[in-house]
């Protein structure tokens, strides 16, 4: 089976081109798919620089070389005894979090609970753009946060860094549910988010943010922490003061922290900087969302897609050989929506 794992962690140099990984076996509750189509998330240049390593350092030294990604769209070419729900040749997408089962490879095998039928007016690239960056989204909302679509009706929500794949899908979800959206990207990238929804679109080149808005219900950050601390406050700043006001974050430096300083030192860091921050932040509400699989999110999202209420947004398409310069493109932080990788196209 070809792939592109990694052996090491680094920059993007570090995948290397195999013909010669095996094809996984599969369990009774497991479907094996020929991946026709990945996309890169940020997750993956984290992981493939080495993020988390500390926590996880025994448990990924058994996986490498490590096959990265997490978005998949294919065909099913078998499945495990206990499988009623798919069948060979079924055209499914999803998204995992199981780092056994990544997708910068012909075929891997997923639960069954991470994968769904594919919406037929979507192709392969375009099917495998959305899973990841809306279960995080819908993980964060739902999950996290436990906000409801009612609850964001005619409410004030600013999505930090809105032209990026989690940014582009979660403003057409929120325009969706009755929010009135304001975000940041780039000036060229004003018409994009405008589209999708967003009414107000802020150039952060050229603008503060926290400037120009106030009395805000809910911030759904994709930069968090990693925009350090400065970057959280001035989100906190827009929020009402007020027990019904909500921060979401898709990055907190929990494992930055222990990856920096070590276990020993860097887990009471890490928790007493969350514990400080959501006393600082009171009365507000503050979430870090860790992303889950969610096999009726996967459903609901069908369905809005099937109903042209949601739409991917594709900056570029690379094949599974060209992942290095997919990597870097990614790394740019300059891709509109997502970054897609062709894997098989026979």
């Amino acid at each position: 089976m070809f792939g592109m794992p990694i052996n090491r962690y680094g920059d993007a140099s570090v995948f290397e081109a195999s013909k010669e990984l095996s094809t996984p076996s599969v369990s009774a509750n497991d479907v094996l798919i020929e991946v026709k189509s990945s996309s890169v998330n940020p997750i993956d240049l984290m992981k493939r620089e080495g993020y988390g390593k500390t926590i996880f350092e025994k448990q990924r030294k058994r996986l490498f070389p490590w096959i990265l990604g997490s978005d998949v769209s294919g065909i099913v070419k078998s499945v495990g005894s206990k499988i009623t729900k798919f069948k060979e040749g079924d055209e499914v997408w999803g998204s995992t979090s199981d780092p056994k089962c990544g997708t910068y490879c012909e075929y891997n095998v997923f639960n069954q609970n991470e994968i769904d039928f594919k919406p037929e007016n979507l192709s392969f690239n375009e099917a495998a753009s959305l899973p990841y960056v809306a279960l995080t989204t819908w993980s964060a909302l739902i999950r996290w946060a436990a906000l409801r679509p009612q609850d964001l009706e005619s409410k004030k929500v600013f999505v930090q860094a809105g032209s990026g794949g989690v940014g582009t899908f979660a403003i057409q979800l929120l325009k969706y549910w009755g929010a009135q959206v304001a975000t940041t990207c780039s000036q060229q990238n004003h018409s994009l988010v405008k589209e999708l929804g967003a009414e107000i679109a802020i150039d952060y080149r050229q603008e503060e943010f926290q400037n120009l808005l106030e009395d805000y219900d809910v911030v759904f950050d994709c930069v968090g922490d990693f925009g350090g601390s400065e970057s959280v406050n001035n989100c906190l700043s827009i929020l009402k003061d007020e027990t019904t006001s909500h921060y979401i974050s898709l990055n907190h430096a929990f494992l930055r922290t222990i990856d920096e300083k070590g276990l020993l030192l860097g887990l009471p860091s890490a928790i007493k900087l969350r514990h400080q921050t959501k006393k600082d932040a009171k009365p507000i509400n503050l979430h870090w969302s860790v992303y889950r699989p969610s096999n009726s999110g996967l459903r609901e999202l069908g369905r809005m897609v099937k109903a042209e209420i949601i739409k991917p947004v594709i900056d570029s398409v690379y094949s599974l050989e060209n992942i290095k310069e997919a990597h870097e493109k990614v790394s740019t932080s300059h891709a509109k929506g997502k970054v897609v990788i062709e894997v098989n196209t026979e």
